[in-house]
């Protein structure tokens, strides 16, 4: 019973690397040069300590030098600490999204070396603040891609599949600490701008990364069948059914109404749209939910 489960996951494995377009590999190494060249010319410039694995990373190697007198290589050790994190989680993400983090992992490493060093700005806010930017913007597109940053997204995304809902404050204060302890053995001046680099990063990627960011979904329709069986082609969430009157024209109409992530919504609109081009939608975010609900799972 074992081998025959083995080898459709394979088999599945193999259609999803399938799904992989010219346009996600474009996507990454856009992404890859946005977080490369956040270390490059704002991290590496103003001395900071980056989020994750990068600055867990950049710490090994103080630490390795202050204390051993030893010059470990970033570019290896920050290889070694993601392939590490994604053997942990490897068996619980799709093959699709793990395959492009990494790929976003390796194309940072190598633009990180390939970039030349360029002075921006002596202002360490600035630094800061634009680092934290472009870091950000890195990884989200890397997240938009279907794939990650490497690193603690890996934890990030599994918790977040596991729980249903976002980790990145929980990230965020690991990175804190991480830092906090940076100050203590170092520099607290450093330290205090390398948060301040932190959050702007946290908080663009919160922004901008909507899986799993819930909406609720209002349709109005006179016909309903039509649109429920073409909604549920397209997407696996459970949809309610309510009998009413538009007070209007006093004409018998009907609500359907459902729970759907935020990147899932312009599919359903569409696939309503399809069914009853008269439909009215109205669409609302939610902070929260209880009860059963089917994550679409990464592929």
């Amino acid at each position: 019973m074992i081998k025959p489960i083995k080898i459709q996951k394979e088999r599945q494995d193999m259609k999803n690397l399938k799904l992989i377009k010219p346009y996600h590999i474009i996507g990454v190494a856009v992404g890859a040069l946005f977080s490369a060249t956040a270390i490059k010319i704002f991290v590496q410039q103003g001395n900071l300590v980056p989020s994750g694995v990068a600055g867990l990373t950049s710490l090994f190697v103080m630490e390795a030098n202050r204390l051993l007198g030893i010059n470990l290589s970033f570019s290896l050790l920050y290889f070694v600490i993601n392939a590490l994190l994604l053997s942990l989680v490897y068996k619980h993400l799709g093959v699709k999204f793990l395959t492009l983090s990494f790929l976003h992992v390796t194309l940072t490493s190598i633009f990180v070396d390939l970039l030349p060093s360029v002075i921006a700005t002596q202002d360490m806010i600035l630094i800061a603040v634009f680092g934290g930017l472009i870091n950000g913007i890195g990884s989200s597109i890397a997240l938009r891609m279907n794939g990650s940053a490497g690193g603690t997204d890996f934890i990030a995304i599994y918790y977040s599949m596991v729980k249903n809902k976002p980790m990145w404050d929980l990230i965020m204060f690991f990175n804190i600490s991480m830092l906090v302890y940076y100050g203590w053995q170092y520099n607290w001046t450093l330290a205090l701008y390398s948060i301040l680099y932190q959050i702007v990063s946290t908080k663009i990627i919160e922004t901008y990364h909507n899986r799993y960011k819930l909406s609720s979904i209002h349709i109005i329709t006179e016909h309903p069948e039509n649109v429920s069986d073409d909604l549920l082609k397209v997407v696996r969430h459970g949809i309610t059914k309510f009998d009413g009157i538009g007070m209007y024209k006093k004409q018998d109409k009907t609500m359907l109404y459902m729970v759907a992530n935020a990147f899932e919504v312009e599919l359903i609109v569409k696939s309503i749209k399809q069914s009853d081009p008269c439909a009215f939608i109205e669409i609302a975010s939610v902070q929260r939910i209880e009860g059963n609900y089917r994550q679409r799972p990464l592929d």
